[in-house]
């Protein structure tokens, strides 16, 4: 917490249009790791994509992978999440508390499967949804941390030859693209931060975020 920082000149990002406030500013980063993910899946647009939790990383994967024509498959377990997904550009959405999720997995891609699943939550049964589910020769992308160990079914690695991939942080191309993406307008920017606060409230908002981590997408301590 200082009010100057000595960064390496190269490491800096700037929007020379000036478009971006400081407060949506501190969207791009989390933003940029959901593109990043669709760039380490190398993602088509004849591709279904299912984007498996809905949080701040699964909407940016989510609006990179519509911008790059795939068909995007929202998976969730909170309604309000999935109505943002749909808004976009989500082809489809999945509640996993509700419906059942091979089936409708099956019903949409033709009994094949997702030919990539992004795995954005890190609990263990969206980590096996992600191996169960895709199709042959698909890729799987990990982004969630898992707390605990994951059992899963390896045969599936070999039997339907599937790419295994991780993602983390972004690079700089990464947070160019999220950064032109706010300047268009393609994200809801302000339904992303889900509250503004005092550094003094940060111990309070840290306790009822950790309480509830579903309903929160960005929050942000203003000084």
């Amino acid at each position: 917490m200082a009010e100057y920082l000595s960064v390496p000149w190269e490491k800096v990002i700037i929007d020379p249009e000036n478009k971006i406030s400081s407060k949506y500013f501190a969207l791009v980063e989390p933003l940029s790791i959901g593109v990043h993910a669709i760039a380490r899946a190398e993602v088509t647009d004849s591709d279904f994509v299912l984007i498996a939790g809905c949080g701040m990383i699964g909407i940016g994967a989510l609006a990179r992978a519509v911008a790059t024509g795939a068909k995007v498959i929202a998976m969730d377990l909170d309604d309000q999440k999935l109505a943002l997904a749909k808004r976009l550009g989500a082809a489809y959405t999945v509640n996993t508390m509700t419906e059942n999720v091979h089936n409708c997995l099956q019903k949409i891609t033709n009994q094949n499967g997702p030919d990539v699943v992004i795995e954005a939550v890190g609990v263990p049964s969206t980590y096996q949804i992600a191996v169960n589910e895709a199709a042959f020769t698909g890729r799987v992308v990990c982004l969630g941390f898992a707390k605990t160990e994951i059992a899963l079914e390896t045969k599936h690695f070999v039997q339907k030859e599937l790419d295994i991939r991780g993602s983390r942080n972004a690079s700089s191309d990464d947070f160019r693209v999220a950064m032109e993406y706010m300047k268009k307008g393609i994200y809801p920017v302000d339904e992303l931060i889900s509250g503004i606060y005092k550094p003094e409230e940060a111990q309070t908002v840290m306790e009822n975020w950790s309480a509830n981590p579903g309903k929160v997408f960005k929050l942000i301590i203003e000084f």
